[in-house]
């Protein structure tokens, strides 16, 4: 029989390539029979050791917070985005070795404050103070200050000690106050290390009628170096005689007379030590700024105390 040419045979092609779908049903045929098999446990991470704190030059470690730099052990707020510098340009700034942050007493605000060396006795009866017989420390108050009435000025507020007077102070931080009686006699002071007397830079109403002089310690720890500190005292009758401004005092000269100005219904002497800091000039400041935190820190009295005859290291 004949077969018509459109079905006579046709020579074979060549092999078609699979298709899309079938390739991808081989695929996945591929990874199911791959699923039972276990991936190798990847390789431990390698331990890499967290990064070093920032340590200020003491070797002290200085961690700071948003807007301040580490300076030694402590942190220098950086000024308001446009803001102008303090009197003594950025050196006013700078901080001294060991300043950390703490409390101001009963007051309530953090500010700075240098805290006792460690090699300085921890006991009040190790120290000289401007009061007191000159065998035996004076009595320290806790005081209590009750805020002013609406509208009153800040003296008008009452003040008070909480109990009586104690062998050591409550607290350290900010200044101490000592007990005393109406006009008794405040000496001046040589502090530990001094070279020079003392100088005079402040005389007038700031813890009540206060009288500021200003000392040139020579650091125990750095003997080639020579720090200014402050010391405050405060709530004085009057000064003493001839004591002004720029006036130079012996230890044991007259500073003042022991009162209640600024302090009513208690008679005391607040004594409070602060270290200027490098690059600052009180001298040419508004004498009431010397307690402001740009221009000096308070310091534990204890680093600065001369010590009682016979107290050690």
């Amino acid at each position: 029989m004949r077969v018509s040419g459109s079905l006579q045979a046709r020579p074979a092609r060549a092999a078609l390539s699979p298709s899309p779908l079938v390739r991808g049903a081989a695929a996945s045929a591929l990874v199911l029979a791959l699923g039972g098999i276990d991936d190798p446990e990847p390789p431990p991470p390698a331990v890499v050791p967290p990064a070093a704190a920032a340590r200020g030059a003491a070797g002290a470690a200085a961690l700071c917070g948003p807007r301040t730099v580490p300076e030694g052990a402590a942190c220098v707020p950086l000024p308001a985005p446009g803001a102008s510098l303090p009197e003594g340009g950025a050196a006013a700034l700078s901080d001294p070795a060991g300043a950390r942050p703490a409390r101001a007493g009963t007051r309530g605000q953090a500010h700075e404050h240098i805290p006792r060396r460690p090699e300085r006795p921890a006991n009040a009866a190790a120290y000289m103070f401007p009061i007191g017989a000159p065998d035996a420390p004076p009595g320290f108050l806790l005081v209590e200050e009750a805020p002013a009435g609406a509208g009153a000025l800040p003296a008008a507020g009452s003040v008070a000690a909480i109990g009586a007077a104690r062998p050591e102070p409550p607290s350290w931080i900010g200044g101490i106050d000592i007990a005393a009686t109406r006009g008794e006699r405040v000496a001046a002071l040589r502090l530990e290390g001094q070279e020079g007397k003392a100088e005079v830079v402040f005389v007038g109403a700031l813890s009540g009628i206060t009288v500021a002089t200003a000392h040139d310690v020579r650091e125990a720890r750095d003997a080639d170096r020579v720090r200014r500190y402050l010391l405050l005292h405060g709530h004085l009758d009057r000064p003493g005689p001839g004591v002004v401004a720029g006036a130079r005092l012996d230890a044991g000269d007259v500073v003042g007379y022991a009162g209640e100005t600024g302090s009513p219904g208690l008679v005391r002497l607040r004594l409070e030590a602060r270290q200027i800091r490098e690059g600052a000039r009180i001298e040419e400041l508004d004498p009431k700024r010397i307690t402001d935190a740009a221009v000096t820190v308070p310091c534990d009295l204890r680093n600065v105390l001369p010590l009682r005859q016979g107290a050690s290291l």
